[in-house]
């Protein structure tokens, strides 16, 4: 399992219930996270905050997978499987959350991006200064953003978004002196 960050509403399946337990969901998978993600939200965790971290679901949802010993710290620029460039590889895509991923897989003339949270709705792509409240480090999520857009811009590459609507999938364009999302057909 890859978790491209930390955020409840992205590590949601990574545990269930038993018995008044949160155990892994897939006990026998391994579940990759940044280490500078984790540490980051650990530290919050540590310090007892009055509401909990991330409504919960660090406690819940990633707290019982490392106690099970499901989890690889790993850094953000970690070979899955091959090598980069080719084969599964992380990305870091910091701002949104500090050890936000993008997860990139390319293989047999197929190049796919998956980046998480990077760009929360299309309308990111002509105005990418437009903010997500969530986004921890605001002006670093915006060159994040931009990166994305002029790296994979009229390219072959499908990018995979984490909250737009269906599909979900498409490609970055150029227009004009910004950047429009091509959504692929279902």
């Amino acid at each position: 399992m890859l978790c491209t960050h930390l955020h409840a509403d992205h590590v949601g399946w990574n545990t269930r219930l038993v018995n008044g337990r949160w155990v892994p969901t897939f006990p026998n998978a391994r579940y990759l996270m940044a280490r500078t993600e984790f540490d980051h939200f650990n530290r919050m965790h540590q310090a007892r905050p009055a509401q909990p971290v991330n409504r919960g679901s660090f406690a819940d949802s990633v707290l019982p997978v490392v106690e099970h010993g499901r989890a690889d710290m790993i850094e953000s620029t970690h070979v899955v499987e091959g090598q980069s460039g080719k084969g599964i590889w992380l990305e870091p895509a910091p701002g949104h959350t500090p050890g936000n991923v993008h997860i990139h897989v390319r293989a047999d003339g197929t190049d796919v991006l998956l980046c998480g949270d990077v760009i929360h709705h299309p309308i990111q792509f002509a105005e990418p200064q437009l903010q997500n409240p969530a986004d921890v480090d605001k002006p670093l999520a915006v060159k994040t953003r931009l990166h994305l857009m002029n790296e994979y811009a009229d390219k072959d590459t499908l990018i995979l978004t984490g909250h737009f609507p269906a599909p979900t999938a498409g490609r970055i364009v150029r227009h004009r002196d910004r950047f429009r999302f091509r959504f692929e057909a279902e």
